[in-house]
């Protein structure tokens, strides 16, 4: 695809946490890591735009999942899964979206690593 480095970062954030929101609906936290993969491979506009649209794709997505759940439910939740692990609940919070985030963002770098190979030149400034 031919746009800017912004375009760029907006088309790969809207890929990221579309699908990123999507995969977290299944339940496996996990599978983050295939949205970032499919934002590197469709956008391909370096390491710069793919780690930061990531990153930032990644926690959104968990916060679109978290408006979307009953606030009823959500809090005693996430207070019970916090005692149980000894942390306090906003922290468990914060550690959800740092790794929903990383997790973005290593399926993202392993795209562009990918696309950088397969093309055989550095996925710098394109």
């Amino acid at each position: 695809m031919r746009f800017g480095k912004g375009a760029g970062f907006l088309i790969s954030f809207l890929i990221i946490a579309v699908a990123g929101f999507i995969l977290l609906l299944t339940g496996i936290w996990y599978a983050v890591i295939v949205a970032g993969l499919i934002g590197a491979l469709l956008v391909r506009k370096g390491y710069a735009v793919s780690a930061l649209s990531s990153f930032t794709g990644g926690v959104v997505s968990v916060g679109i999942l978290l408006l979307t759940l009953p606030t009823s439910y959500l809090m005693p939740t996430v207070n019970e899964v916090a005692s149980i692990s000894g942390i306090e609940a906003t922290l468990l919070l914060a550690v959800m979206f740092l790794i929903t985030g990383l997790l973005a963002l290593s399926g993202s770098l392993i795209g562009t690593f990918v696309v950088s190979a397969s093309t055989g030149r550095n996925s710098g400034p394109t």
